[in-house]
């Protein structure tokens, strides 16, 4: 499980639920280049991620695998959002969302982030998305190239993480806040790591 969702599951939740209900309706390939662009925009503006999710070079693009798996029946959102199929299509999903969205999780600051990039690219077609995620010297083209990446038919998805420090590379402030921010969640994993342990032996 990736650092975002080990410490950031519900604030994950709760943007796919606001994604789904300010772009209805919304399909899965676009929900999961939004939920990345999002992320990228931050690091960009302020050297933090939203999400924190592991964003993997896949062949359509950067993809964190578990908002992937929504559409196979995947468990780790199924609290906040559900995929349908898209009426006469066995291969594109709707994401709909299962509860209202709830803003505790974020600020104002994500928050208008979230909604500059809803606003620049939610209503751009999938194909679209996957084109601008793709771009030569995007991330998922960099890491591609880095580790001679060749997907095929039978090779659609790869283990190599895409690094948002390369991003700010050249900006000392942003990486400050970056690294800083790491530590935070690292610490909070643990905590939660913790938590789950006590739990867990209470049951027992």
């Amino acid at each position: 499980m990736c650092l975002g969702i080990k410490v950031n599951k519900d604030k994950i939740g709760n943007l796919m639920v606001y994604l789904s209900e300010r772009i209805s309706p919304i399909y899965h390939t676009q929900l999961i280049k939004l939920l990345y662009l999002i992320d990228e925009e931050a690091v960009k503006d302020d050297g933090v991620p939203v999400t924190w999710l592991d964003y993997k070079a896949w062949q359509y693009g950067p993809v964190a695998p578990d908002t992937y798996y929504i559409k196979c029946g995947g468990m780790e959102f199924s609290d906040y959002v559900k995929a349908e199929k898209c009426s006469g299509s066995d291969n594109h999903f709707y994401v709909l969302p299962k509860v209202s969205f709830s803003d505790d999780k974020f600020s104002d600051y994500e928050m208008d982030i979230i909604d500059r990039v809803i606003k620049e690219y939610g209503n751009k077609k999938p194909s679209e998305l996957v084109n601008l995620t793709h771009k030569k010297g995007s991330l998922w083209d960099i890491t591609k190239k880095e580790h001679n990446i060749i997907f095929d038919n039978d090779y659609k998805v790869s283990d190599y993480s895409l690094d948002f420090k390369r991003l700010i590379a050249d900006d000392p402030e942003k990486l400050e806040n970056y690294n800083g921010a790491m530590e935070i969640m690292m610490i909070n994993s643990k905590l939660k790591s913790c938590e789950a342990r006590k739990r867990f032996i209470w049951h027992v």
